[in-house]
Order: structure tokens, then C-alpha cells, then sequence
């Protein structure tokens, strides 16, 4: 009997794992108030996005919370030292909303490349 077979089960399972709807680079569909004009949330778990209003780049790590939702804990490069929480839900048509405190921040089509944040 070969050794290698009781794994092949594990193997097949951990390859059928797909990645969070989430990752990916996303674009804004329209205008928002915080002027986000898109995001990219990275398969290693990292977050990355601008804002006008207010004025910062956030630097973010992020989890899936369920399926569909993403949590992303963030500190804007204007003040290091505050932590913002966001979520960020893709829906059924594939639109991703960014929300802080149940506030809707943006919606965002995904977009093609892979996610990498420098």
C-alpha cells in the first residue's frame, strides 16, 4: 500500500481553498465623501488605500470575517498612533462596499492585477 495515499484527502481539500471575495484591487464606482479612490487588500493579509478627506494613506490588516466580509483594522499616515476599523462586504454582484461604523464609505468594482502593496 503506498504511504502517500491517506494525505492525497488533505492535499485535495487545501487545494480547493479559494481566497477571500475581498483580496484584490478594487476601484471606486463613483465619487465618495472620504475621496477613496480605490483600495487593494493583498493574500497575505494587508490593506492599502488614500483618502482626501480626511487627508491620509491608510495602512491596514485585514481578515475575513465571514465569506463575504472583510475586517480591516487601519492606521492613517497622518497619525500613526490611531487605529481605525473598517469592513469591507462584497455582494453578489461582485461590488465591495467599504464601511466604518456602519457608515458607507465607497463602493468598488474589482479590478485586474494582482494585489501587492510595496
Amino acid at each position: 500500500m503506498n504511504k502517500a495515499l491517506p494525505i492525497l484527502p488533505v492535499l485535495l481539500f487545501l487545494g480547493a481553498c479559494s481566497p477571500h471575495p475581498g483580496a484584490g484591487n478594487w476601484t471606486a464606482t463613483e465619487e465618495n465623501d472620504w475621496g477613496i479612490p480605490g483600495l487593494t487588500l493583498s493574500y497575505e493579509g494587508r490593506g492599502l488605500f488614500t483618502s482626501k478627506q480626511p487627508a491620509a494613506t491608510w495602512h491596514c490588516f485585514w481578515g475575513g470575517r465571514n465569506k463575504t466580509m472583510a475586517q480591516l483594522d487601519c492606521t492613517p499616515s497622518s497619525n500613526t498612533e490611531q487605529e481605525e476599523s473598517f469592513t469591507f462586504n462584497v455582494d453578489s454582484t461582485g461590488v465591495g462596499t467599504l464601511s466604518r461604523e456602519g457608515e458607507i464609505l465607497g463602493r468598488f468594482r474589482r479590478v485586474e492585477g494582482k494585489p501587492e502593496i510595496p
